[in-house]
């Protein structure tokens, strides 16, 4: 079904992956990752005959991952529902080399089971022999340091009389008791019924896309992990891989890919950050079960993403909910003008591009705070749609203050950051204005009908200058800032993507939309849900399965899936937001 050294194997809930990568000296293998700071590596997995590695190929599904070796045998490996892994073989030994770490090391535990501790990452791991035998290779030597640790650590699990073995490994925090495993058929039955289900009532899609419609679906399924730790609701990782954390704003682009699939979840993807909002209405940067960042501010895309959501499944937005999120978007917008705005300024600043989320725009080239569009942008829409909140929780002094506070914020944008032809940007406090030619000074276009004409005009003209075979290239193909692969200076990314994309179709530019999201449907189809991609060529770069990517191809997939051949970008709401192109603008 998929490739295992671009797609992880997991499943929904679990903090364990496994991926075909490169590490260090132990060189290209299938790595088992446990998804705590850093996704380390916990072995490297290698079948064995005759005291000797052997090759295999991978034989992949959405519930089990099966091996099949060189000379014969079978090892497969599922994840069951307490989250152990659980590895089986026939005729074939099992190597597990754990990678080499400073301060990590390995000793036995009753009942022949054997425990690896790799400190700096606060994890422990545990191996129990079900049956079959464990042979430990693992030399107590003193480190680089003054500690001892082990110098190498390979576990060799050896068949019965049989000729079969199996064990289980789990992840502990401080204390091992061998628990009650259930049969492994009965566990592989059992997260294939939970597939099944999750399948059900999948965002649509073309014929020609519902292979790469159903990669996503699994993509993001097997993302998902469990509360544990600084997680407190079910939430989708970013990736299984290496981004194995969750940020706040990629969530925002899951949650809208789920609110009618799984609306739940998807609710809790969207507010997931106000359980870590201090007193000032900053909420958290990022989490992953181990570590929460708060040094970062992050692009408040959530007021657009919320409307969107709601008007897509009204039934979701329960008065509790609307409670919770208005009390999380009006603390955090007020932060903004509280703790993030330039004295004598009426439009506030991010301090480095990684709060806009565009790392190394060319934006931030002379300097920081900038003053960015961008953020007016998104606080504008965050805005009306807390009037849309406050009205509908009956707080009508609330409505008049937002409404008030939206529309000064789009004169100032238009008065302070429009020069000419385009939108800049403004250091502080040296008050430098910053043309370039990244792609961020265009994402005002979300705003769509509430810009002036001419405005608008500009915009689109600008991104038919960024458009490439595949997509809107981040920095302009001809800038001399212009890097192939360069992350945000020249790569095309989902989110912004699709905000451009809603932004176009609200000014009746269906052409140019329906173009751009050909692009990168097609972009995901020949390669994958990479994190970014080549807007001329379509390679995918980095991360190879994250979420932000498959969640905005099936947003995009079912638009392009409706039965009339006309696709309504978001539906008609309080919000007004709507748009509409036809699949043959798409070609």
């Amino acid at each position: 079904m998929y490739d295992v050294d671009k797609v992880p194997f997991s499943r929904y809930g679990s903090y364990w992956s496994i991926v075909g990568i490169e590490w260090g000296k132990a060189g290209k293998g299938l790595y088992l990752l446990v998804l705590a700071a850093q996704a380390p590596q916990v072995f490297k997995i290698d079948p064995v005959h005759g005291g000797e590695v052997v090759g295999f190929d991978v034989v992949t599904s959405p519930t089990s991952l099966v091996l099949k070796p060189e000379g014969g045998g079978e090892i497969e490996i599922i994840i069951d529902a307490d989250d152990a892994v659980r590895v089986r073989g026939s005729h074939v030994s099992l190597r597990l080399e754990m990678p080499k770490g400073r301060w990590h090391h390995t000793h036995p535990l009753p009942g022949d089971a054997w425990c690896f501790n790799m400190n700096p990452h606060g994890v422990q791991i545990v191996l129990d022999p079900m049956h079959g035998e464990i042979s430990m290779d693992a030399p107590w030597r003193q480190g680089k340091g003054f500690c001892y640790e082990s110098e190498h650590m390979i576990a060799t699990v050896n068949p019965d009389a049989a000729g079969t073995f199996e064990i289980a490994i789990d992840d502990i925090l401080t204390t091992w008791v061998r628990p009650e495993r259930k049969a492994f058929d009965l566990c592989r039955q059992n997260v294939e019924e939970e597939y099944a289900a999750w399948t059900e009532n999948l965002p649509s899609a073309p014929s020609e896309y519902e292979a790469t419609r159903d990669l996503a679906a699994y993509v993001n399924w097997s993302a998902v992990v469990n509360p544990a730790g600084y997680v407190k609701r079910p939430t989708m990782l970013m990736s299984k891989i290496g981004m194995c954390n969750v940020y706040n704003w990629d969530n925002v682009f899951n949650a809208m890919a789920h609110c009618q699939h799984q609306p739940d979840l998807a609710w809790d993807q969207l507010v997931m950050f106000c359980d870590y909002q201090d007193e000032f209405g900053k909420p958290a940067s990022n989490f992953n079960r181990n570590r929460m960042g708060s040094t970062i501010t992050n692009a408040p895309v959530h007021g657009w993403g919320l409307r969107r959501m709601w008007d897509a499944n009204p039934a979701m937005m329960t008065p509790e909910r609307m409670e919770e999120a208005y009390d999380f978007l009006s603390k955090w917008t007020d932060w903004y003008s509280n703790h993030r705005t330039w004295p004598g300024d009426s439009l506030p600043y991010y301090q480095h591009g990684f709060d806009c989320g565009w790392d190394n725009t060319s934006l931030f080239d002379h300097g920081v705070p900038v003053v960015t569009p961008d953020l007016a942008a998104y606080l504008i829409l965050q805005m009306e749609t807390l009037v849309d909140l406050a009205n509908a929780l009956g707080r009508p002094g609330d409505v008049a203050s937002w409404q008030g506070r939206r529309d000064a914020m789009l004169d100032a944008l238009l008065t302070d950051l429009w020069k000419d032809d385009h939108f800049v940007g403004v250091v502080r406090p040296s008050g430098e204005i910053v043309d370039c030619e990244s792609l961020i000074i265009c994402m005002p276009i979300i705003l769509g009908k509430r810009l002036p004409e001419q405005v608008r005009k500009h915009l689109v003209a600008r991104l038919r200058e960024h458009l490439q075979p595949y997509g809107l290239a981040t920095e302009k193909v001809d800038s001399p800032k212009y890097i192939e692969g360069g992350y945000w200076r020249g790569p095309f990314w989902a989110p912004v993507t699709m905000i451009a994309v809603c932004g176009l179709l609200e000014i009746g530019e269906e052409e140019l939309a329906g173009k751009i999201v050909k692009g990168l449907c097609e972009a995901c189809r020949e390669n994958g849900f990479y994190e970014n991609f080549d807007p001329i060529t379509g390679k995918g770069y980095y991360d190879t399965a994250y979420t932000w990517t498959s969640s905005v191809f099936m947003i995009f997939a079912e638009q392009l899936r409706n039965k009339s051949n006309r696709v309504r970008t978001t539906p008609m709401g309080a919000s007004g937001i709507s748009g509409v192109f036809s699949v043959d603008e798409c070609a």
